[in-house]
């Protein structure tokens, strides 16, 4: 608990890049050593200008804990920070992942397989209704769907998982206790019981505009790739599409009517060699992702499952009882990541079954 603390102080010191801060860790070992070093010390870490150095030794780490736990404790929200075996190895690739994750709700391994769906909080009613279908195939093949819950799109592909009863997971771009848009209160509510929802902003921050393409990194970095349904050519979404490309990802991209301002980001990205996506096989086919029929499985099926020897040991790790990730990785003799990748697919397989707190169990 106390490195969690000493991550979540790091990420409240005000107007520091987590660039730096990630530096500092790996100088010093530890977000806990960087705050015990001495203002000399930090000073001479190669990459860090002394103005850095003098923000942590003056930020008053006491205060801003104290308040900053109280809200976290009040909206029952829990903190995931990057060395957690819990933060989403997709948005550990990313250049610049986020230090701690605000999250409502919880992550599963399954959420690896996650595709974000993003476009115009002003849609047409040709995007309103691919973004219900799309959304309701992916979830219907136990792909995870992203996005920023924001009007439009967003919200429509949100609830077309829900209806579906897919899991989804919302990136916010202010505080996880803050509403955005206020009319969405009980959608967030409804995603946290069918995912996660989450944020890098400390409690209470607002949604500033300058906030949304800082998150837009995280909603394409937790996923596979990223489709885009509908979007002018100057927008927040083509600022999504600029992370995920950055980030290697994926683009999709829907085709829409010609006479409309909303498909001149689709059109142009599928000039520019986006995946042209007329339904969910083509994004399964492009990822090489025999997902297709994933949620049709059932327990009996698991003994004719074609298993590799690594997915055979864990699943020898495992028992009808909950066993916690961490007795998995120390009797697997595994990396922890390979584990969670096997892990990923073993639930995929419906050989085993994840409970909240990282407790799993064989289900065969």
């Amino acid at each position: 608990m106390q490195d969690k603390i000493h991550w979540l102080a790091l990420n409240l010191i005000p107007k520091v890049s987590n660039k730096y801060l990630y530096k500092l860790v790996e100088h010093f070992g530890s977000p806990q050593e960087v705050f015990s070093a001495p203002l000399k010390e930090l000073e001479h870490v190669e990459g860090v200008p002394s103005k850095i150095a003098a923000k942590i030794k003056e930020f008053d780490k006491k205060s801003a804990l104290k308040k900053e736990l109280a809200q976290i404790d009040k909206h029952n929200v829990s903190i995931i920070t990057y060395d957690d075996l819990e933060y989403p190895e997709n948005l550990r690739s990313i250049c610049d992942p986020p230090l701690v994750l605000y999250v409502k709700g919880e992550f599963k391994t399954q959420d690896h397989y996650s595709i974000a769906m993003v476009g115009s909080r002003r849609s047409t009613a040709y995007g309103r209704y691919t973004t219900k279908e799309l959304a309701a195939q992916l979830s219907q093949n136990g792909i995870t769907v992203v996005s920023g819950m924001a009007r439009g799109i967003d919200s429509i592909s949100h609830r077309s998982v829900i209806e579906n009863k897919g899991r989804t997971l919302a990136v916010l771009g202010c505080g996880i206790d803050v509403v955005y848009p206020p009319e969405n209160h009980q959608l967030m509510k409804s995603i946290s019981e069918a995912g996660a929802v989450v944020s890098e902003f400390h409690m209470s921050t607002p949604p500033y505009a300058y906030n949304f393409p800082i998150r837009n990194r995280i909603i394409s970095g937790l996923s596979l790739g990223v489709i885009v349904v509908e979007a002018a050519l100057r927008s927040g979404t083509m600022i999504t599409v600029g992370c995920a490309l950055e980030q290697g990802r994926e683009v999709f991209a829907v085709p829409g009517q010609i006479s409309s301002k909303y498909s001149h980001g689709t059109h142009a990205l599928i000039k520019q060699g986006a995946k042209l996506v007329e339904g969910v096989n083509d994004i399964l086919e492009e990822l090489k992702l025999p997902l297709t029929g994933l949620r049709v499985h059932s327990a009996d099926d698991a003994e004719t499952v074609d298993l590799n020897p690594q997915e055979k040991n864990i699943l020898d790790v495992l028992s009808y009882d909950n066993i916690h990730i961490d007795e998995i990785i120390m009797n697997s003799q595994l990396p922890a990541s390979k584990v969670l990748s096997i892990l990923v697919s073993l639930e995929i397989k419906n050989c085993i079954r994840q409970s909240p707190g990282k407790f799993f169990c064989r289900i065969d």
